[in-house]
């Protein structure tokens, strides 16, 4: 019997039950909300304890919407737009550069260099708290779940604001010792050609390989660049990968007889509501300049067309 009406005056509570149900469960919640797992199965005891109610059946398969749980899903997922843009709002009139501010950034661009840029915008401005998500899927900005974006994308959402940042360049890599003793690093493209592959491409083998290299062949698949990138590192075969994560590999080398490839653009977007308030206006621009000056290390300018 529901018990106690703090359930509805509680927006934290509904949030939880939000960000149970959106992240898969207690653990998807915790690395959300950047707490641990037993914090989020406290709050969520406290929560069903206050109001009396069960939200989450406890199965050995995971957690269960009950019906009254359904209801406030139901509920919160409504009145969620309400808060958030009414939380925009005033953010967008705060005058002091400070508070919280939410950045998710795919975990391999967080490179020395970009690391420097934060570090530099965070002594120049301590009173903003900075709150990293390292993640390659484009969090919902519209729901709060990031204030900033940076975004390796050929077309970030129409909804957002932003600009793009860099160009990038992409070239196929191999383990330098592998190269030196195969033909292919003394531009002999006829050989065997051993390729790490991405679920993700089009196609198993790119264009590119397909055309000038007649003894291509898929050695493994991935999901994820870390992965590959330890393939190529161990000498198992190449990949195509950014510049800027290439180059910067000890022990890895470009395959110069194969030409650089265009790669996704690297944004960096917000919420259109959010784009004046001090904090994101002023890491937007420092980290746009940071960008601007190392574009050379992502993008050739002059390179020949295909």
């Amino acid at each position: 019997m529901y018990k106690n009406r703090s359930l509805i005056t509680n927006w934290d509570s509904l949030r939880l039950v939000l960000a149970i149900d959106r992240h898969g469960g207690v653990s998807g919640a915790a690395r959300f909300l950047g707490v641990t797992h037993a914090t989020v199965s406290r709050r969520l005891a406290r929560a069903e304890d206050d109001a009396g109610l069960v939200f989450f059946e406890r199965l050995p398969a995971g957690l269960r919407l009950t019906e009254a749980g359904k209801a406030v899903l139901s509920h919160a997922n409504k009145i969620e737009p309400e808060l958030d843009a009414l939380e925009r709002y005033l953010i967008s009139q705060e005058q002091e550069l400070s508070g919280p501010l939410r950045v998710t950034i795919p975990p391999l661009m967080m490179t020395d260099a970009v690391s420097l840029d934060i570090a530099e915008f965070a002594n120049a401005h301590p009173e903003v708290e900075l709150d990293f998500v390292g993640d390659n899927n484009l969090l919902n900005l519209h729901q709060r779940e990031a204030d900033v974006a940076i975004r390796v994308t050929h077309k970030p959402p129409d909804t957002l604001w932003g600009r793009k940042i860099t160009d990038q360049h992409a070239g196929f890599y191999a383990q330098s010792q592998w190269l030196t003793s195969n033909p292919l690093g003394h531009g002999d493209l006829s050989g065997d050609i051993p390729l790490i592959s991405f679920n993700s491409w089009k196609t198993p083998v790119p264009k590119l390989l397909s055309r000038l290299c007649p003894n291509v062949r898929v050695v493994a698949r991935c999901d994820d660049m870390v992965t590959a990138i330890q393939l190529v590192s161990a000498g198992l075969g190449i990949t195509r990968m950014p510049r800027i994560l290439g180059d910067g590999l000890d022990g890895v080398t470009r395959v110069s007889a194969l030409r650089w490839e265009r790669y996704f653009p690297i944004w960096l977007l917000t919420h259109p509501d959010l784009r004046k308030a001090p904090r994101v206006e002023a890491f937007m621009q420092h980290i746009s300049l940071g960008f601007s000056k190392r574009r050379d290390s992502y993008y050739i300018s002059n390179i020949e067309p295909a």
